[in-house]
């Protein structure tokens, strides 16, 4: 339904790799995907980034929220991903 793309830095050794973040609202059951070969500390981000928007006064959209991160076969770690820049929405 409503997709935003923003982007990230991986760091893999010394060379930072360019992600791009998707984020998906689909009218289905409530819940929160992460796709793109995410660590653990990645698949912690559901309950940050509903604390973060939370504190801001934004409402939880009551919606299937899927995030992609690409490319897939870049290994990601960190939190650093939680709030990416935005960089230009798409509708």
């Amino acid at each position: 339904m409503s997709l935003g793309t923003t982007f990230a830095v991986s760091l893999v050794g010394l060379s930072g790799h360019l992600v791009e973040v998707q984020a998906h609202l689909a009218a289905s059951v409530p819940g929160f995907t992460l796709v793109g070969l995410p660590d653990a500390a990645l698949s912690e981000s559901k309950d940050r980034v509903r604390a973060a928007i939370a504190s801001s006064g934004i409402e939880w959209p009551q919606r299937k929220i899927t995030v992609n991160l690409s490319p897939a076969s870049l290994p990601k770690a960190g939190s650093g991903f939680d709030l990416s820049r935005v960089v230009r929405p798409r509708v």
